[in-house]
């Protein structure tokens, strides 16, 4: 675990759109516009639930270690437990723990995680697979979006430098896959194949110091400085365009 473990370390998820279900079981009934934030609570190991148009409490999910909060193809949210190596399946309306979608079961000689160890992220690629990040072991795993099931390595150990691949890890409107590395305060871009492309943004780049998520948006990119509280904004190209917002441990 990172050495700030102990902080609280928070996502942000909103659910603003209708929820279509687009699976068996288990699936959203009846298409739904929430209005809700979910907010991830490491230390508190929950999933914060509020309202979005005035912040007001609406409850909680308990689950270990939450980090990045994804919206699947069936309505569901999928969590990255980091506490726990898996990614649990929380249903937005009933606001319960659906089921593990990625867990290891040690009753099986199958390893069903492969080398999973400490997920901060897990997102659905262009190809419908979800793709988990492994922050202990430097990796960035593949599995079946529809079935949880393990399909190896997507981004090799330390592959481009890649240490402490942390929550903000997401494909890009270029298809590329952004990573941001906690441990030497880098951003970098794997493509559709897990094959390095570049380092993104570095540490001279805004000063950025211990990256943990990042939003594109209107061709930008924004960047979470965690260590020295910023938001970095940077252009496509990852050039520093300025200090976007100074807030304690972003």
């Amino acid at each position: 675990m990172p050495q700030f473990a102990s902080l609280a370390r928070l996502s942000l998820f909103v659910l603003t759109g209708s929820a279509v279900a687009q699976r068996a079981a288990p699936t959203l009934e009846k298409p739904r516009i929430l209005g809700e934030l979910y907010v991830s609570g490491f230390g508190s190991d929950a999933v914060h639930v509020y309202r979005a148009h005035d912040g007001a409490p609406q409850g909680q999910v308990a689950v270990n270690g939450p980090q990045s909060i994804v919206r699947g193809p069936d309505g569901l949210l999928y969590v990255a437990a980091e506490k726990v190596d898996r990614v649990v399946r929380v249903h937005p309306v009933t606001r319960q723990v659906v089921d593990a979608f990625v867990e290891d079961d040690p009753l099986t000689v199958e390893d069903e995680n492969g080398p999973l160890d400490g997920p901060t992220a897990a997102v659905f690629g262009p190809d419908g697979a979800l793709y988990v990040a492994s922050f202990e072991t430097d990796e960035i795993l593949r599995f079946d979006g529809a079935s949880g099931a393990y399909l190896g390595v997507f981004v090799t150990s330390g592959l481009g430098g890649l240490d402490g691949p942390d929550a903000g890890t997401k494909f890009g409107s270029d298809g590329l896959l952004y990573v941001p590395s906690f441990w030497n305060d880098r951003v970098l871009r794997y493509d559709g194949q897990g094959n390095f492309v570049d380092e993104f943004v570095s540490f001279r780049e805004g000063n950025l110091r211990q990256p943990r998520d990042l939003v594109e948006h209107a061709g930008e990119w924004y960047v979470a400085s965690s260590f020295n509280g910023r938001i970095l904004r940077l252009d496509a190209a990852g050039n520093f365009l300025g200090i976007f917002l100074s807030i304690q441990r972003p």
